[in-house]
């Protein structure tokens, strides 16, 4: 059995929709304000970046089970992902996608895996470490890299937890629009943002409370958005799983994009 030693915490399904016409990203590293150019497979992974050596003494490639159970998700929703943009775009606003039941459980299964396995998230699991002393200040950096890494993993592995986000987006209000502009819309290695009721600020914590709700780019055309179904969202129910009646605008879109300001690298079609 081969064992994956890159691992992409964004699916290469996912960023080869935003390559150009010879299979290539172009990024925008933000830290360092430099753009390059690449290929999926090199942006977005990190070598072993889920290995569980916690779990290592089980059975053998334990440690590369969790690596494997997201490639068997992410082969799934790249197939009904790409059927709901064959459809979307031939679609017309109002018009309602047809989405099983399964199809709408593995679906919300992939978006609260996406949320929770970037290594932004792994960002914030270190600062909590932090914050609560739980980081021993005598290991190397080695020895520190695993113990994050084994936090940040378990939080994956919980099914409870895991479930638990995945109900909410299943539950919300789902509403795709389309993108008729010239300005597409990019992502990042955190691409699914999250946006205050009020329309003003992205958030990096605080999905579904006090009405925020949840935005992700499945394509440089098309993007989904997640509402709770909270009061004040009441309106949108009618829309679940419709073309949104609003034709965006290229300052729409480009209102969209801000949100990448979470993600330390940007990826996008030129």
């Amino acid at each position: 059995m081969t064992r994956p030693k890159l691992h992409h915490y964004v699916p290469r399904f996912y960023l080869e929709r935003f390559t150009d016409n010879l299979g290539y990203l172009w990024v925008w590293d933000r830290e360092k304000d430099r753009v390059f150019r690449s290929s999926p497979n090199n942006v977005a992974a990190e070598s072993h970046f889920y290995r569980l050596d916690q779990y290592a003494h089980y059975a053998v490639d334990a440690d590369v089970e969790l690596e494997r159970q997201l490639s068997v998700i992410e082969a799934d929703i790249s197939i009904i992902t790409t059927q709901w943009l064959d459809w979307l775009r031939n679609g017309q606003k109002l018009d309602r996608l047809t989405i099983p039941e399964e199809n709408r459980r593995g679906f919300s299964l992939f978006v609260a895996l996406q949320i929770l396995r970037t290594a932004d998230h792994r960002s914030l699991v270190e600062a909590f470490l932090e914050e609560r002393n739980d980081i021993d200040s005598a290991m190397n950096a080695e020895q520190r890299a695993t113990e994050i890494r084994r936090f940040h993993t378990e939080i994956l592995w919980n099914a409870e937890a895991v479930d638990n986000l995945s109900e909410k987006i299943y539950q919300s209000i789902w509403l795709f629009a389309k993108n008729p502009t010239d300005t597409q819309f990019v992502t990042s290695d955190n691409p699914v943002t999250f946006r205050t009721a009020d329309n003003k600020m992205w958030v990096k914590l605080g999905f579904f409370r006090d009405g925020t709700y949840a935005a992700f780019p499945i394509a440089p055309d098309i993007i989904i958005y997640m509402y709770p179904r909270h009061e004040m969202w009441k309106s949108l129910e009618k829309f679940d799983c419709q073309i949104s009646p609003v034709v965006l605008t290229s300052e729409m879109v480009i209102s969209e994009n801000t949100a990448c300001v979470y993600g330390f690298e940007i990826y996008f079609f030129k």
